[in-house]
């Protein structure tokens, strides 16, 4: 298939009709309906079939509508990119960062940056922990902020502090937020599990195991945010970073530092010689001191 052909074949697929598809592409219905027979014939077997003036796509454009979907989405990326391209005088950073991270510091940081560069543009995307050393390796971001990687890498990293997981209760469950409570009050108690979270929920699990304690998992969670939302419903309680709590936690939730702290290094993540070193360096001078200024990490 052609570029023209799938330009046409995607829209007649999304609106149903020859009609919407022309006025969505703002080009003549002949121009549609002979493309789109052109792509028929090319192919060899028919695409849509009309019934009541509209047009069924056949089993085969099912098919070739979740390929020509991933191909039309990568077309409007490019065509985004090439549009911005000829915008950029200051340079172009791609950030990645930690959800609780990117919904908090990173936007925060960015804002703070263009106050100085303003000539300088941003993307900012959020990734799991497992995933910072591909994006970085595939280039699909400039700097990735994480928590510390502790095995062997070529990659560059700079120490921004730790953070620390804080245990999140319905308003007031053990008393006056902040308090230190002992790790020994989830033994037992209705608990929103985390899975595949990263290193600190990993340090978790090894901590509960090492003093056996085993809380009563009732929910299980991917994300620090949806274990969140599950104790704002009432189930039970949970454990989050510190940046998902700040940003999440809301009026009608508590927060606790827990004994013994379960900590982990945070760090801004480069490749070696990365391009852009000296934007890239100023950005992770600003992430440091918004961190500083929020006052939520520290040192381990």
């Amino acid at each position: 298939m052609r570029l023209r052909h799938i330009e046409v074949f995607h829209a007649v697929y999304e609106h149903g009709s020859v009609t919407e598809a022309a006025r969505a592409l703002n080009v003549s219905q002949p121009s549609v309906s002979k493309v789109l027979r052109h792509a028929e014939d090319q192919l060899g077997y028919i695409l849509f079939r009309r019934e009541k003036g509209r047009l069924i796509p056949t089993e085969p454009a099912h098919e070739l509508f979740l390929e020509v979907s991933a191909v039309y989405t990568q077309l409007g990326r490019l065509s985004r990119t090439a549009r911005n391209l000829g915008t950029r005088r200051g340079g172009h950073l791609r950030i990645a960062a930690l959800p609780s991270i990117g919904l908090s510091i990173g936007p925060r940081a960015i804002a703070r940056f263009r106050e100085k560069q303003p000539d300088v543009s941003f993307e900012i995307t959020t990734l799991h922990s497992r995933d910072v050393e591909r994006s970085l390796y595939e280039h699909e971001c400039d700097v990735a902020i994480g928590y510390h990687i502790i095995r062997q890498t070529h990659l560059v990293q700079v120490g921004l502090g730790s953070a620390g997981l804080l245990l999140v209760t319905p308003k007031g469950q053990f008393g006056e937020d902040g308090a230190a409570l002992p790790m020994s009050i989830l033994h037992g108690t209705d608990f929103v599990g985390l899975r595949d979270s990263g290193p600190l929920a990993d340090i978790f699990a090894n901590e509960l195991s090492r003093l056996d304690i085993s809380p009563r998992e009732i929910a299980t969670a991917h994300t620090y945010y949806a274990a969140i939302a599950l104790v704002r419903e009432g189930l039970g309680i949970t454990v989050a970073d510190e940046f998902t709590v700040a940003a999440f936690k809301g009026d009608t939730l508590s927060a606790y530092r827990l004994t013994p702290a379960v900590r982990t290094p945070v760090s801004a993540i480069t490749l070696d010689r990365p391009a852009h070193a000296e934007l890239i360096e100023g950005f992770v001078e600003e992430v440091s001191r918004v961190i500083a200024e929020e006052g939520r990490l520290g040192t381990p």
